[in-house]
């Protein structure tokens, strides 16, 4: 049986939205632009971690998009 998910709501003023999203931005670009050497077979661990960042960063954007940018 699966777990159901439970959302969570976070309303932030789109100053403090804007500034999640440029550093979510600027830290998934320092990762794949000069990160260079990973191997995922190795690095494991890492891979799946970027992965979850990549997730959280779509989400938040997507509703950053969705609120902000209409």
């Amino acid at each position: 049986m699966a777990k159901k998910q439970k959302s969570m709501v976070i309303e932030l003023p789109q100053e403090q939205a804007n500034a999640i999203l440029v550093m979510l931005e600027s830290d998934l670009e320092s990762i794949f632009n000069y990160g260079g050497g990973i191997d995922p077979i190795a690095d494991w661990e890492t891979i799946h971690y970027q992965a979850y960042q990549l997730l959280a960063y779509q989400a938040f954007k997507e509703k950053y998009l969705e609120t902000y940018d209409a």
